[in-house]
């Protein structure tokens, strides 16, 4: 049986197209993504821009005709915090379903946790938490293998931040650190993990800046171990750099070079409030949870 996932999110539109073994483990045949910036001038009180949504349109159509071009029908489409705080969400989503004729479901920021959960965790024998930094939010999601249990998703992510803060200047870095710290309180059950796994663009792009990769390689990221001292001397570099430096910087897709320092800058944030020493990062996340949506879902 061969699944596509097509994510929405704040940033990018995403496809996964995965095929499931006799086992039934799933194989990663392939992704995509488009960065569509759906959350262009992010606010609770402002609708969808018309530009950002005949953009986002018109990838999910075009993930819609990829899928079907090699014969895959269980398709599944999946919108995240942009619906959830837009105005105009809902009535986004039913268009996007009434043009692609594929069903989407919101998910609410619990949701988006738990399968950011499933999809990066594993199964290890250690309390674990997986943080999930996105476009318009944050998910924190701590279990133990598949026993899953505090979940949240918090009001903090590169694009709205971006909007939200001076991310030229100090002031708005130390600005948006306090932000962090006093969301972040909401999530202290979490405080004793020592086993961090972080999900999402900015966790990726990190992993992949450290390695100055001059093209992305999944399998280089998939368990790269970060420190907080090397996210803070690189949220340091971040700042300093110019946005036509961020553009050419190795490692760093060129179109998250305007909202790469305020997501450096909840990681950092993060890795300090909750003492993390150390976190590896996945490049599987919330699409390979959502692979598993008919069959699990949370309670």
């Amino acid at each position: 049986m061969r699944r596509a996932i097509i994510d929405i999110g704040t940033n990018s539109v995403r496809l996964l197209i995965a095929e499931k073994l006799e086992n039934g483990e799933w194989n990663i045949l392939s992704k995509k993504l488009n960065s569509t910036r759906l959350g262009e001038g992010m606010s609770q009180q402002k609708n969808l821009s018309a530009a950002a949504k005949e953009r986002t349109l018109r990838a999910v159509a075009d993930f819609v005709n990829d899928a079907k071009e090699v014969g895959i029908d269980d398709l599944y489409a999946y919108g995240t915090a942009i619906f959830r705080d837009s105005p105009d969400g809902a009535a986004f989503a039913k268009e996007v379903e009434e043009k692609t004729q594929i069903p989407l479901h919101i998910l609410s920021g619990t949701e988006e946790a738990f399968y950011s959960y499933v999809g990066a965790a594993g199964s290890p024998g250690a309390l674990t938490a997986v943080v999930d930094i996105g476009g318009g939010s944050t998910e924190i999601c701590m279990g133990f293998g598949n026993d899953i249990g505090f979940r949240t998703s918090l009001p903090l992510g590169c694009v709205r931040c971006t909007g939200q803060f001076d991310m030229v200047g100090a002031r708005g870095i130390g600005e948006l650190k306090k932000h962090c710290f006093e969301l972040f309180s909401r999530a202290d059950e979490v405080a004793a993990v020592k086993r961090w796994v972080f999900v999402g663009g900015t966790a990726t792009s990190v992993a992949s800046m450290l390695q100055e990769m001059e093209e992305y390689d999944a399998k280089k990221i998939q368990g790269f171990e970060v420190n907080p001292e090397d996210v803070t001397d690189l949220l340091k570099k971040l700042f300093n750099i110019s946005y036509e430096e961020r553009c050419h910087l190795k490692g760093l897709r060129p179109e998250r070079a305007d909202i790469i320092v305020a997501g450096v800058t909840i990681l950092d944030a993060l890795m300090e409030y909750f003492a993390v020493e150390k976190a590896i990062v996945s490049d599987r996340d919330l699409q390979e949870g959502l692979l598993e949506a008919d069959v699990i879902s949370p309670v």
